[in-house]
């Protein structure tokens, strides 16, 4: 087996290699490997895998090379393509194809903000490090399976998701020395005055509770407010802003106001543009025994039985008088691979 850590500078730099006959190329793409624990645990598996499958493939005359990249920056970013933190391709094929993702700390420390990195699914389950076997699988696949492939990774039309733009905008405003807390601040000088914003939050989440249980829309409610109360936190505490979640639990009697958001008090119908309507709730009939209607919103044209992310964070926002938050424009570094050539 050989193995490249950190020398590979794009899909094609390698090339010398990849002329041996029968040859898998390995490549794990990835933001961080010094605090990300996802990014971490994935490099750890695949060294175990490829450890457990290479002398199989050997034996059958095949070889394995593993590239490990560091896609620190956009350039790397357009160069590999990389779509989500971290990936495994095998031969230029993505492991997983559907990508999913959920919020990663480890990424949000190191850089100051908000970022979602990969979840992996095998056989129906979610994981946040790939499954051993999910990888032996896929690398035997590709070797004895003998099926048609879709594109690989390298060969589709490449758009840079948001999330990796988020991730290397912050860190290069880190880098420079300006940080997310100062954007936000100036932002907010500029609009309202020094003095313009609140130093406290309190978000209140009412729902219905049925010894310990509750209808899916609130469910779901709930894990959009967990989720964004830890963003917001991870925001606003560098300005001194402190964010308190209460959480209040309802009766069958107190239907009407079960899935309501209040910010400072103020429910979130007033604090954005907002219409409350109702319909059939089929999880609360279940839950009660009777036929129940709950609350759904109306948000930006369309109608939603949970309360979505995206509204919980402007609704806190607005309450504090701050802008929703934006990025300065990266400069172009170079690809940052250390190859004079490569750019």
């Amino acid at each position: 087996m050989v193995q490249n850590s950190g020398g590979c500078c794009g899909p094609d730099c390698c090339s010398e290699i990849k002329d041996i006959q029968k040859q898998m190329i390995i490549d794990f793409l990835y933001l961080d490997l010094s605090v990300c624990t996802l990014c971490q645990g994935t490099d750890s598996s695949l060294d175990e895998a490829v450890l457990e499958v290479s002398k199989v493939l050997q034996a059958t005359g095949v070889d394995v090379v593993v590239n490990k990249i560091n896609v620190h920056n956009e350039e790397l970013a357009r160069v590999w393509k990389f779509v989500s933190s971290p990936t495994i391709r095998v031969n230029g094929r993505d492991i997983q194809l559907e990508v999913k993702e959920s919020l990663c700390e480890s990424c949000g420390d190191l850089c100051g903000d908000d970022v979602d990195c990969r979840v992996w699914v095998y056989q129906g389950k979610d994981y946040t490090v790939p499954p051993k076997a999910m990888i032996i699988e896929a690398i035997l696949k590709e070797v004895y399976g003998g099926v048609r492939h879709p594109l690989s990774s390298t060969e589709q039309e490449y758009i840079m998701p948001d999330n990796l733009k988020r991730f290397y905008a912050a860190m290069q405003n880190k880098q420079s020395g300006q940080t997310d807390s100062n954007i936000l601040q100036s932002a907010n000088d500029a609009c309202c005055g020094a003095s313009g914003a609140q130093n406290k939050l309190i978000i209140e989440w009412k729902h219905l509770d049925v010894a310990g249980d509750t209808c899916n829309r609130c469910y779901d409610t709930g894990e959009n407010l967990h989720n964004e109360v830890k963003r917001l936190t991870r925001s606003l505490q560098p300005r001194g802003i402190e964010v308190e979640f209460i959480e209040t639990k309802l009766d069958d009697t107190q239907i009407p106001q079960s899935n309501v958001v209040l910010f400072n008090g103020v429910p979130i119908e007033e604090v954005l543009d907002i219409k409350v309507a109702e319909n059939y709730c089929e999880s609360c009939t279940d839950l009660l025994g009777a036929d129940t209607y709950c609350r759904t919103i109306i948000y930006e044209g369309n109608e939603y039985e949970d309360i979505p992310a995206k509204a919980i964070r402007q609704a806190a926002l607005k309450v504090l008088g701050l802008a929703e938050k934006t990025t300065a424009p990266i400069v172009d570094l170079g690809c940052g691979c250390g190859n004079s050539k490569c750019c």
